[in-house]
């Protein structure tokens, strides 16, 4: 049984929302204004998620998806929006969470908006069916898997690799047996983990094929099995990422910004606006990629070993002895009041559960100023109460969207104890 619907906006999961007799319905690919037709299919937190059969009225702001996958890959949501009004979305997104949590924003920055074909990260998923190997991503819910000919928002490099892992692998991989590949385009060129789903042995043969592998496809490191455990079977150059000017060699699966222009902007508002405090604390750092290679001193704490030690090793190279990275679980042990009030300026960027212990011992601190990168509008907007409930005023914040036609939106924004001196601080 199909319902006839009209679609009163887009909820935070990129799918369009309805009501009809009290009842709450989520219907993907659609847009605010349009009257389409779906078949409920289950009930989803408070609503019944269903499938679209059919755009009965469609919106002046659907267009055409550029990608032939759109609909069956899970890695996009929004293709049919225009690009115009999905940008205004994905602010409002950051806004009204900010508004149900009662934080007073400023007119945030223009947001800088995902283009096609700058995703220097991606996760393949490849699984070995008969004599081939599939390689893509997974289809929108569901373990099945969409083998790409071309991701039109990846890097042509990440692209340009999908070919020679389907033929190389296939002499690995049994049949039926899965693996991840996580290629991150580095300074250097890529640097690929491959990532069996259960446990595969290296023989000599499989080890010839994976040089094969890298040598074809001119992969700079080619690293086998799990991130904290990877081995790497061949560096034909070691993959370098440029932070500041300063040389950073990551682990094997290395979390990166997704795109570098977000990136560097990022790191231009942190420089923006810490400006020259000569002291910063750099807080779930990462490999350091919004604050190494500024001037002054910076401390950086993070709680994954592997980039930590990538940290300390440049830090080392660096003369004067200025950066200094920390292990530290920032979750279960966030730096102190006290701790915190030794620094001019603290910089986070925490994973998508946002910062809470963390965010109230700065609220507790004296730290002039906080810049808080942000891949979540619900925790940030949770954290920038306990920030605005301790004297910090949310003074500037630009919304970055590194995740082009997903539902997900990042953003940077700086909170002050006191005016800002300047326009340019």
């Amino acid at each position: 049984m199909s319902v006839t619907l009209d679609i009163l906006g887009v909820g935070a999961r990129g799918d369009g929302i309805a009501e009809l007799d009290g009842q709450r319905y989520f219907v993907p690919f659609t847009l605010p204004g349009e009257t389409v037709e779906a078949r409920p299919r289950d009930k989803r937190g408070e609503g019944i998620a269903t499938d679209l059969l059919a755009v009965l009225a469609p919106s002046r702001h659907r267009v055409a998806p550029p990608c032939a996958h759109f609909r069956v890959c899970g890695g996009c949501a929004l293709q049919h929006w225009r690009r115009d009004a999905y940008a205004a979305w994905k602010v409002e997104l950051i806004a009204r969470a900010l508004e149900q949590r009662g934080v007073d924003a400023l007119r945030f920055e223009p947001p800088l908006v995902g283009a096609p074909g700058e995703r220097r990260r991606a996760d393949f998923v490849l699984r070995r069916q008969g004599a081939r190997v599939v390689a893509g991503f997974h289809e929108r819910a569901s373990p099945l898997i969409v083998d790409i000919g071309t991701c039109i928002v990846a890097r042509p490099s990440l692209n340009a690799l999908l070919e020679p892992l389907r033929a190389r692998l296939a002499a690995i991989l049994p049949d039926g047996a899965a693996a991840d590949a996580i290629v991150n385009e580095t300074d250097s060129g890529l640097d690929l983990l491959v990532r069996p789903h259960r446990r595969l042995d290296l023989s000599l043969e499989r080890r010839e094929t994976l040089v094969a592998l890298a040598e074809h496809a001119d992969v700079a490191r080619l690293s086998w099995g799990d991130r904290a455990s990877a081995e790497p079977v061949v560096v034909r150059r070691q993959p370098l990422l440029l932070f500041g000017g300063v040389g950073i060699e990551p682990p094997p699966g290395a979390f990166l910004q997704a795109t570098q222009r977000a990136e560097q902007a990022m790191r231009a508002m942190v420089s923006e606006w810490t400006g020259d405090a000569p002291r910063l604390a750099d807080l779930f750092a990462g490999l350091g990629a919004l604050s190494f290679g500024r001037a002054g001193k910076l401390a950086l704490f993070e709680s994954d070993r592997q980039a930590v030690a990538s940290v300390d090793a440049a830090a080392r190279r660096l003369v004067g002895g200025k950066v200094t990275a920390e292990r530290r679980d920032l979750f279960r042990n966030p730096l102190m009041a006290a701790e915190l009030d030794a620094f001019d300026a603290v910089l986070l960027d925490p994973p998508r559960a946002g910062a809470a212990a963390q965010s109230a011992e700065l609220a507790r601190a004296k730290v002039p100023r906080v810049v808080y990168g942000s891949c979540d509008p619900g925790s940030f907007a949770r954290d920038a109460r306990a920030l605005q409930d301790g004297g910090y005023r949310l003074e500037k914040l630009l919304p970055v969207d590194q995740f082009l036609w997903s539902p997900h939106v990042e953003l940077i924004a700086l909170f002050a104890r006191t005016p800002l001196r300047s326009p340019r601080h």
